[in-house]
């Protein structure tokens, strides 16, 4: 899970940066580039069967978030051997942390700093990054150099992820319906007997949390950040997002057919959430500086939470308890579904600045076809980092934990193609089983494959994310109250554009309903 964070940049400021950048290198200033082309190959790399000797030497610069590792270095050039005899390429993978990714990712964009891969996603600005031409489109790049990876992924997922008609990001293979829930200490329900068949409805953990509220020192019964609260594990039950490049706009009912775009903030059920959350805060059940965190990952790494709200998936909990070290169970609060968001959740993009675009896109064929690869990607190297149980099965070496082995990144699912990860001891034999059945009988969403173009409300979109950064984090977590908060925010949203934003969406929302034979 994504940590909570805030940019100091305003999307205005990132976009004046990024056109200058683009400008001095020959850009047409703002907006997307629609001439651009992708940098010439080079020489030995346009030809998809090219012998491997005639690729010369190339490193491939990647920036991923999640919590640095101590022996990233060893990983990387354990890869890069392996990748020598395949497409001369050296690796050079840098982690960054999550509470710092978005600024320090705008900061590369805006610079025009050479590099070739990244992280992206829908939560990540990634509509303004493709609108402001720094990442590539990819479909001619795929179509020769990817063939064998893009014969693994589902169609409507390729069709769904594509922003006008182009593919800006190769989508790991994973998971693409999702549920939202909460994450809660297992060894903690043994020690205290919690039944957890009597939770249907976050009110039931209540008594959960007193106990632990009062026989545990020190330990939060429900962790909160400045952008995830109860309200993740909730709204997804609600409301259904049509995008819009902001938090709570461009959302629909979930339970009626029309595609219609709802003001979420006077939705009396989004009032509950918060009301539910005040009360925690005010309970105690809650932390005190949850407004302002933003290293939500390390903190439930910490050892010091009980619970959490997390999007979930078949097995989610055993990834979480390998990653940390501590066991973890989940609660499910909604009902799978696939969303524009969900196929948009991780894919890889190549940047503007790549010199090798046709090397990287034999790079992510590579992720997604070569079992060997992705598995070092994903969790290190054999022998040090893991060692193998079975042909498919691995665990940590005698004496290693997650807590003290140099690479426990806990990110297989922004890699390749997951269906040929290894699993961990502690993981059902049948989780890749359980991931095809769990996208094959999701709901899909009204919408699925619309995606919102931000352009013409871009000034309102910046000035309600602002006003959203001043006052959403302390109604999320408890921290204020909503009944006098809500009033005020949603009075500066209004000033800020928040209705034209709205208005933006469903009118896009109807040509695209239009062109598609959509209801």
């Amino acid at each position: 899970m994504k940590s909570g964070y805030r940019s100091k940049w305003t999307l205005p400021s990132l976009m004046l940066a990024m056109s200058l950048a683009l400008a001095a290198c020959g850009g047409s200033g703002g907006g997307k580039q629609e001439t651009a082309e992708p940098p010439a190959p080079a020489p030995g790399s346009g030809d998809a069967g090219a012998q491997k000797q005639e690729l010369p030497p190339y490193t491939i610069k990647m920036f991923v978030p999640g919590v640095p590792q101590k022996d990233q270095q060893l990983v990387n050039d354990e890869i890069s051997k392996y990748l020598k005899d395949k497409i001369n390429v050296t690796l050079d993978m840098q982690v960054i942390d999550w509470g710092s990714w978005q600024e320090k990712m705008q900061l590369k964009y805006a610079t025009n700093e050479p590099f070739d891969l990244t992280y992206t996603a829908n939560w990540d600005n990634w509509t303004s990054k493709v609108e402001s031409g720094v990442l590539l489109p990819l479909d001619d790049l795929m179509a020769q150099y990817a063939k064998e990876a893009v014969a693994q992924l589902d169609p409507k997922v390729l069709e769904g992820i594509k922003f006008e008609g182009k593919t800006y990001g190769f989508p790991t293979n994973k998971e693409f319906a999702g549920s939202k829930g909460i994450m809660v200490r297992k060894d903690l329900v043994d020690k205290y007997k919690f039944d957890l068949s009597t939770v249907k409805k976050p009110e039931d953990l209540e008594p959960f949390f007193e106990v632990i509220k009062k026989n545990e020192p020190g330990m939060i019964p429900f962790l909160s950040g400045k952008d995830v609260g109860l309200n993740i594990a909730l709204q997804e039950g609600l409301f259904v997002s049509a995008g819009s490049s902001a938090k709570n706009l461009g959302a629909m009912d979930r339970y009626t057919p029309e595609l219609k775009v709802i003001d979420v903030y006077s939705d009396p059920r989004y009032m509950d959430i918060l009301k539910l959350s005040r009360k925690w805060y005010l309970a105690g059940y809650i932390n005190q500086d949850a407004p302002t965190l933003s290293d939500f990952a390390g903190a439930y790494r910490s050892g010091k939470v009980f619970a959490y709200s997390e999007s979930l998936k078949p097995g989610k909990d055993a990834e979480v308890s390998q990653a940390t070290g501590f066991p973890w169970v989940q609660i499910e609060m909604t009902k799978p579904i696939v969303t524009t968001s969900s196929t948009l959740g991780a894919m890889l993009s190549i940047s503007r600045t790549s010199k090798d675009p046709a090397r990287v896109m034999m790079f992510l064929n590579l992720l997604h076809t070569d079992k060997k690869l992705v598995n070092m990607i994903a969790f290190g190297i054999e022998g040090k980092h893991y060692v193998k149980v079975s042909d498919n099965v691995i665990d940590y070496p005698p004496g290693v934990t997650s807590q003290t082995s140099g690479y426990a990144l806990g990110a297989a699912y922004m890699f390749g193609n997951q269906f040929n990860n290894y699993l961990w001891a502690n993981e059902d034999p049948q989780k890749w089983e359980k991931f095809r059945q769990f996208n094959n009988s999701a709901e899909n969403a009204k919408g699925l494959g619309f995606i919102f173009n931000p352009e013409k409300v871009k000034n309102e979109i910046s000035a309600y994310n602002n006003k959203v950064a001043e006052y959403l984090p302390g109604l999320i977590t408890g921290s204020v109250d909503p009944e006098q908060y809500m009033p005020k925010m949603v009075s500066e949203l209004k000033a800020a554009g928040m209705d034209k934003i709205n208005a933006e969406v469903q009118r896009q929302l109807d040509e695209w309903a239009a062109k598609n034979g959509k209801k």
